[in-house]
């Protein structure tokens, strides 16, 4: 199951592993964020991840969630070690992996065929600075795909009022709202995450938006992933262990 540089951590919330490589990189703490921002109704018919690295966001939703959930990746190594995961996890007849570039996805995905979509995209400009090209660089920096291409894909895929779910750096918040406004995304939910009540800026928005909707935004309060003396919020916790504090 495991490959060179390879190791099995847990996710304690959903009672799930998860193969990562510290070759490449581990999800952090956005990925959760996202995952747990996710609201998944009955009528919702299929799912779609974009950027979806190792597979966490599939798993973290499988484990609430019945409908079936698609997932792109452009990195095959990734794609690898998420379809070992899918498989320990007992995972494959509800998660499919498709090592795609999200460029071509016209090619290869129907329009307007996920109900609810997730996306994780790289946060920086391919302009700033970067050590290399390597794993890590491409999951992170904007180098086969900027913010308006992810978009562009998003309403390609999205059916009429469905719901995209992103996660994004804070200082590049109004860029995201922008982008998915020319492209017929309302926002509907947003919320600030904040390091610590100290804390004066933002570290990241998490937003649900609606294709061709008229809703206003609810902002949410402020979340904070550490207490003042640098332990785990209580929010912080949910996230990891659910009503099981560990």
């Amino acid at each position: 199951m495991l490959k060179p540089h390879e190791r099995i951590d847990e996710l304690y919330r959903e009672n799930m592993r998860i193969i990562q490589s510290s070759e490449t990189f581990s999800f952090s703490v956005d990925a959760l964020l996202l995952g747990n921002f996710v609201k998944v109704n009955k009528r919702d018919n299929k799912i779609m991840d974009l950027c979806s690295g190792n597979g966490i966001i599939p798993l973290l939703l499988s484990h609430r969630v019945n409908q079936l959930i698609d997932a792109v990746e452009i990195q095959g190594v990734l794609v690898d070690m998420a379809e070992r995961s899918i498989q320990m996890n007992e995972k494959t007849n509800q998660i499919t992996m498709y090592n795609l570039d999200i460029k071509a996805l016209k090619t290869s995905m129907e329009h307007s065929s996920y109900d609810v979509i997730t996306v994780n995209p790289p946060y920086f400009t391919s302009n700033q600075p970067l050590k290399d090209k390597g794993h890590q660089s491409i999951a992170r920096h904007e180098l086969h795909i900027d913010l308006k291409g992810i978009v562009e894909a998003c309403r390609y895929l999205i059916t009429n009022k469905g719901r995209l779910y992103m996660v994004h750096r804070a200082e590049r918040s109004a860029e995201v709202f922008t982008e998915l406004h020319n492209h017929g995304f309302r926002v509907r939910r947003v919320q600030y995450v904040y390091n610590d009540i100290n804390s004066k800026n933002a570290m990241f928005i998490v937003l649900e938006a609606i294709f061709n909707s008229n809703a206003y935004a609810d902002i949410l309060p402020p979340f904070y992933i550490y207490n003042a003396d640098k332990t785990y919020s209580d929010e912080m916790l949910e996230v990891y262990y659910g009503d099981d504090r560990g």
